[in-house]
């Protein structure tokens, strides 16, 4: 159910609006430069591009298609605006399904893993992030999916561990390679990884070799991409001002070009790792409207204004703004508090699982911290990996003090000593331990689609009179 609910708020009315829509702007000209090779620039890792590309080959899009900035497309054109959306759809819908099993994955249970990743399809800003050719989408499922494959890689043994442990690597390479903010996950792992080692006291030899593969396999998912990347735009384009003439003189067409001139794939990987350092530290001096600040993300201070349309009838126009659900964010923020408090209240009652929640506060501490030393503009949308760590946290935290997750299993009842999972029968799954529980379990989930519904006009574009926009500015910061 989960799963067809993901589909249908990430693909419902998925052409809406029929223009480009703020950052869409650069990576559908991305994916669509491979297909006549001149070359850009952009500063986020390939991989994500390249899937764009490849998703735009396969439907037969090209530059030739290209529909410009507002315009609408005519019956016998195929937008790439509408087209290239359906691959980060898929990811965000993918995403939901994927924080189901990491909650499972760290012994939540299943009332709490429904309630984790039913907040996390309610959230209008993971919705609209999802619904637009943006990569975020496909960071986060990459990122996630990496964490929860490597946990069931923890608890698994044999051939089975290192297939899952490769398959972790690879997702996690492929995050990385999204977006560099991904080392996160990658840094999470490697915390994860070293604790266990040290607890179980795993072999130094294993331990190598696991460090190994969370190391090379995720770098040669990054290198690749750019091995790929590079060969396929061999012609000058307006990226080359980013580059050295060396660099430069490889391309076709451009001033400096020289049939003999050659550059090897590790120096050219080095070059485009300059130019990206060189064009991040020239950003530290601009601004933009809606940037903010990285200490006011949990209260989502500041929106992100995306999409005005023309006027309608009433007056009326479209809009898209990235605003989180505040019951999602808001009421992370009341349950890492609650969590925090009930702790230190009842240290008993949250001993058995203090680990999965300490493991929970080093992601996003680590993947929250990082932002505090980058002094260039942000926005809300770096927030997500923290606020997924965080939803996390407060749903198995509340979970626990409701009575709503179970008790791990006891070490000697565990097929090995890092199983977290719990097998919780069909019958005692969706038992509550009273009526009040179940209907502060059911209310939670009632009160976030219902404010859900009230803030999707500005998800998914539904036309508003100003009158009616300014009710759903809750916060005078977010307009």
């Amino acid at each position: 159910m989960l799963a067809g609910l993901a589909v249908l708020t990430r693909f419902v009315w998925l052409t809406r609006p029929r223009a480009i829509v703020f950052d869409e702007v650069y990576f559908r000209d991305a994916a669509l430069r491979y297909a006549d090779g001149s070359y850009y620039f952009d500063p986020h890792p390939p991989l994500a591009k390249l899937l764009l590309a490849g998703w735009a080959k396969l439907l037969g899009i090209d530059a030739a298609h290209d529909v410009p900035d507002g315009a609408t497309p005519t019956p016998e054109s195929l937008d790439p605006a509408v087209a290239l959306r359906v691959l980060p759809a898929l990811a965000g819908a993918a995403l939901i399904v994927v924080f189901y099993y990491f909650l499972k994955e760290i012994g939540a249970g299943r009332k709490v893993a429904t309630l984790g990743a039913s907040a996390l399809l309610l959230d209008n800003a993971l919705a609209l992030e999802s619904r637009l050719i943006l990569l975020d989408s496909m960071l986060l499922f990459f990122g996630m999916a990496g964490i929860t494959v490597f946990l069931a890689a923890r608890r698994s043994t044999g051939r089975k561990h290192w297939i899952l442990l490769t398959v972790a690597a690879l997702l996690i390479g492929a995050c990385v390679s999204t977006k560099v903010t991904g080392l996160c996950i990658l840094g999470a792992v490697g915390v994860i990884g070293l604790v266990t080692t040290v607890q179980h006291r795993v072999p130094w030899r294993r331990w190598l070799a696991q460090a190994a593969v969370l190391v090379v396999v995720p770098f040669a998912v990054f290198f690749g991409s750019y091995a790929i990347h590079t060969p396929l735009l061999p012609n000058s384009g307006d990226g080359d001002r980013f580059m050295s003439e060396e660099f430069q003189a490889t391309l076709k067409g451009n001033p400096n070009y020289d049939p003999d001139a050659s550059m090897g794939m590790v120096a050219s990987f080095f070059e485009m790792q300059r130019a990206t350092h060189e064009y991040e530290k020239a950003l530290k001096d601009r601004t933009h409207p809606y940037q903010s600040d990285w200490k006011v993300w949990p209260i989502e201070k500041r929106s992100i204004y995306y999409y005005l349309g023309p006027e309608e009838d009433g007056g009326k126009h479209r809009y898209l703004y990235l605003i989180g659900n505040p019951v999602v964010w808001w009421g992370t923020l009341v349950g890492v508090a609650g969590t925090v408090v009930a702790w230190a209240l009842m240290p008993a009652l949250y001993r058995p699982h203090r680990r999965r929640l300490a493991m929970l506060v080093v992601a996003y501490v680590g993947s929250y911290l990082p932002f505090a030393f980058i002094d260039r503009p942000m926005f809300l949308y770096h927030y997500f990996f923290p606020l997924l760590f965080s939803l996390a946290f407060a749903v198995y935290g509340v979970g626990i003090l409701a009575r709503w997750a179970p008790d791990p299993v006891p070490v000697e009842a565990r097929s090995n000593v890092n199983s977290a999972v719990v097998d919780e029968p069909d019958d005692r799954a969706w038992r509550f331990a009273s009526r009040a529980s179940l209907v502060g379990y059911a209310g939670v989930i009632t009160l976030a689609l219902l404010v859900f519904l009230w803030f999707s006009p500005l998800t998914y574009g539904f036309p508003l009179t100003d009158a009616e926009l300014q009710d759903r500015m809750w916060l005078s910061t977010w307009r």
